[in-house]
This record gives C-alpha cells, sequence and structure tokens, in this order.
C-alpha cells in the first residue's frame, strides 16, 4: 500500500513473467521436446536467474497444460497428440473468427497500420517464394520461416485489434497446442509438393484484412473462419 491507502502500481514484465514467455516460446518451437523432463534448477540455469521467477513460469504453464508436474521440482513437457492438436486448432479456429469480428468494429488507426505493414512483408517473402517454387527448387521448412513468423505476427496482432481481454486470455490457451504443431504439419505439406498451396493460403490473410479494415464483421468472421478451417484439416504426414 502506498501512504494513502492506495494500491502499489505493478511493474511488467516480470523476471516470472520474462521466464514464462520463454518456456512457452521454447515448448511451442519444439526446443523443449514433447515429454521431456526438465527441472527448475536445470531451467533457471539455462535462463540465468534464480530457481523463483522459473518456479512461478512453471505453475501458470502447469494451468495452461503445457507442462505437467512429476515431481517436487520436476515437471514434464505435455505431448501434443493428434487428438488434443485437431481439437485446440478448432477451438482456436472459431475464437480467432470472433476476434476477427471484433477487430473490424474495435481495431485503433494504429493497430490497422502494423496489421497492413505486416501483410506487406509477407506478400514479398512470399513473392519470394512463389519464384523459388515455379524455378524447380526444393523448399524448406527453413525457407518458410519467414513467412510462418508473419503470418503468427498477423493473427496475433488481429486478436489483439480485438481489444477485448477475456478473448485474448482464450486465445492464448489453445493457440500452443496449434503452434506446436506447426512444423511437423509444414514438413508433411513439403513432402507431398504442396509449397504452391502453402503460398497460396497466405494470400488469404489479406482478404481477412481488408473486411477487417472496411469494418464488415460479417465477412471478416467469414473469411477468418473459412481460413482456420482450411488450416485445421492439415495434417502431419
Amino acid at each position: 500500500m502506498t501512504p494513502d491507502g492506495s494500491l502499489r502500481g505493478l511493474s511488467s514484465p516480470t523476471l516470472a513473467d520474462q521466464a514464462y514467455e520463454a518456456l512457452r516460446e521454447a515448448i511451442i518451437s519444439g526446443e523443449l521436446a514433447p515429454e521431456e523432463k526438465i527441472t527448475e534448477r536445470g531451467l533457471a540455469e539455462r535462463l540465468a536467474v534464480s530457481p523463483t521467477p522459473v518456479r512461478e513460469a512453471l505453475r501458470r504453464l502447469e494451468q495452461d497444460q503445457l507442462v505437467a508436474r512429476t515431481g517436487l521440482r520436476t515437471v514434464q513437457v505435455a505431448s501434443f497428440d493428434d487428438d488434443t492438436a485437431i481439437e485446440s486448432r478448432q477451438i482456436e479456429g472459431a475464437l480467432r473468427a470472433v476476434a476477427a469480428r471484433l477487430a473490424a468494429t474495435n481495431a485503433t488507426p494504429t493497430q490497422l497500420a502494423r496489421i497492413e505493414s505486416l501483410l506487406d512483408d509477407g506478400d514479398r517473402e512470399a513473392e519470394r517464394l512463389r519464384a523459388r517454387a515455379a524455378a524447380g527448387d526444393d523448399v524448406t521448412v527453413a525457407d518458410f520461416a519467414d513467412l510462418l513468423g508473419v503470418t503468427r505476427e498477423f493473427h496475433a496482432a488481429v486478436n489483439e485489434a480485438s481489444n477485448n481481454p477475456v478473448l485474448l486470455r482464450m486465445l492464448g490457451l489453445v493457440d500452443a497446442f496449434s503452434l506446436a504443431r506447426r512444423r511437423p504439419r509444414l514438413r508433411g505439406e513439403l513432402r507431398l509438393g504442396h509449397a504452391d498451396d502453402m503460398v497460396a493460403r497466405y494470400g488469404e490473410h489479406r482478404s481477412i484484412f481488408e473486411a477487417v479494415s472496411a469494418g464488415d464483421a460479417d465477412r471478416a468472421e467469414q473469411l477468418m473462419r473459412a481460413h482456420s478451417e482450411a488450416d485445421a484439416l492439415v495434417t502431419p504426414v
């Protein structure tokens, strides 16, 4: 409490917040593999922090069901089986559609400008990949890294533009499961020679943005739902 009786303002991000984000990203990227056993002390050493913020971060990751406690100071990374991944993508798709609808009415000019800038970057990267595929060059998962990054930022930006904290919290709980399965799905599509289809699917983001920017909530929701449903049908090979 401050002298006048009011609550003190909170400083963020705390070390626990930073540890949570770092560990969540490591799980999503596969740096921490499914079913890998990890310890608080080992993670603290890797993050160069004390065990306390790591312990707090792991409690949050337990709530997110991204890790499961196996001992007093040890946890195991969750395993993302196909059924769980499919269900999570379906839930995420429905929530993304709602986010797009809300973004069409709630997005600020600054948020819209940010989304458009991301798409401009993505368009240039998509054109580069399209040219490589047309030339018959092999396209790998690594080649798609930049476009995947733009895509991920796009969806995060549209979600943020909904300006709905409850929805953002719900999306945060399910998108990790979807992201953790994205690389295996990408490898499967590339093995089947679907690089062109993947680049074409990226183009759907521009249409979604145009609907959001125009304030057309119905169309924004419809396009995002269709985009997410098509994405959910892609499975690892």
